[in-house]
């Protein structure tokens, strides 16, 4: 009998972008960054002659490169220092990364199953936060912190802010319109892990994510497949509700995790709606608010001009606009959009925009197609998410599936452009 195991020609690709996705392993080991680094270079040298081929419809991600590489120049002549050296990696790793994916990638079916990789890591985020809860913080993982009495813990995908920020990218590539997941065990699966991480990462924006993307994949089904609820789901989906009261029942710290996320969010006394539940006073102070919203909004860049100034509608400050993002002291603007202004001013701001309108409107053309609906919604909820938070065009699990929908709808083009020749 002759045991023959096949491997997709893109195995090493699809290990070198969950390697990528998990960013938490450079505090494991320093070699990590010079792997990544290596790997880059050669994605890149392996289709060199292709980079150099110029396509009139990738101008707008040509602009970005060549905005990008002028920023990380102007940072040298802002600070005339060689502290900017530390953000270069950072800023260049997802848009390269890019553009590996857009040489390397050409089948509809080999994007999807890059989807189920980037969910699978996802799903492994989720886990590292469960995991933490019950045997304690994992020592090379980001600092946790505190909110309240209570810890909050982070992810193998890095920082605090992370997990939060991707929790509608899960709802889409679970529930949407691609199917991905056929079986309504594994999506079971998937959903529990995710409420209960979210939970315990007490994070605002995840609740906030999470409801827009409901909300926008509700929607979608309305306007494009009729709201139909397949039976296997919805009974799964009731059990996971019903059976959440009585899980967090069993466990004081549950209980503790659960109230204060409903008084994060919305200020609710959680005592009020179930004995399982209990009030919570500590963390009052961080419940999500107007004045929350807007300091996100512009405030934390309002504070950034008057310390920076006029060169701010110039060229930006380089990349010392993007603070911590790019491993930089600076004043954050906590917006991914503003932050580009910070960074590049005006230009860099207005190219990006414009790079992210040309991808939406080619899959809004597209949207009867499963892949590019999909797409299409998980990069409205990567829009939603740049507004509140900081890196999002940079950090990987933050802009993977941007920068995977870039490759794709490029993709789509050279193939349109052959078949009309």
């Amino acid at each position: 009998m002759n045991l023959t195991i096949r491997f997709s020609p893109l195995i090493f690709l699809y290990s070198f972008i969950v390697l990528v996705i998990f960013t938490a392993l450079r505090n494991l080991t320093t070699i990590y960054m010079g792997i990544v680094g290596l790997g880059l270079i050669i994605f890149l040298i392996k289709n060199l002659s292709s980079i150099y081929k110029f396509h009139q419809s990738f101008l707008p991600y040509y602009l970005f490169i060549f905005m990008t590489f002028f920023v990380i120049i102007w940072s040298f002549f802002y600070m005339q220092s060689l502290e900017p050296i530390s953000g270069i990696p950072r800023i260049l790793l997802m848009p390269l990364l890019a553009l590996i994916l857009l040489l390397h990638v050409r089948d509809d079916k080999d994007f999807e199953t890059l989807l189920k990789v980037i969910c699978f890591c996802f799903l492994v985020g989720a886990l590292s936060l469960i995991y933490q809860f019950f045997f304690g913080t994992v020592s090379w993982f980001a600092a946790s912190a505190t909110r309240g009495v209570l810890v909050r813990y982070t992810s193998i995908l890095g920082s605090l802010t992370v997990f939060g920020s991707i929790v509608g990218y899960l709802v889409i590539l679970i529930y949407g319109p691609l199917n991905l997941f056929k079986n309504a065990l594994s999506r079971f699966i998937f959903l529990t892990s995710l409420l209960v991480a979210m939970a315990l990462s007490l994070s605002k924006t995840s609740m906030l994510i999470f409801g827009i993307a409901s909300i926008l994949l509700l929607f979608y089904n309305l306007r494009y497949e009729g709201l139909s609820i397949k039976a296997g789901n919805l009974s799964l989906f009731i059990l996971l509700i019903l059976s959440i009261p009585i899980i967090i029942t069993f466990n004081p710290t549950l209980q503790t995790y659960a109230s204060s996320l409903l008084t994060i969010v919305a200020g609710i006394d959680a005592s009020s709606i179930s004995s399982s539940l209990v009030d919570v006073n500590d963390v009052r102070t961080s419940t999500l608010s107007w004045y929350s919203i807007t300091e996100r909004l512009y405030g934390f860049t309002l504070l950034a001009y008057k310390e920076y100034g006029n060169f701010l509608w110039l060229f930006g400050v380089g990349l010392k606009g993007g603070a911590g993002v790019m491993g930089m002291e600076g004043i954050s603007a906590h917006n991914g959009f503003l932050e580009l202004f910070l960074m590049g001013g005006p230009i860099y701001l207005l190219i990006t925009i414009l790079m992210i309108l040309d991808l939406q409107f080619f899959l809004l053309r597209d949207i009867k197609n499963k892949l590019s609906a999909t797409f299409f919604l998980l990069n409205s909820i990567f829009i939603i998410i740049a507004i509140v938070t900081s890196g999002a065009l940079f950090q990987p699990s933050i802009s993977i599936l941007f920068w995977l929908s870039l490759a794709y709808v490029y993709n789509k083009r050279i193939r349109s452009y052959k078949l009309s020749e």
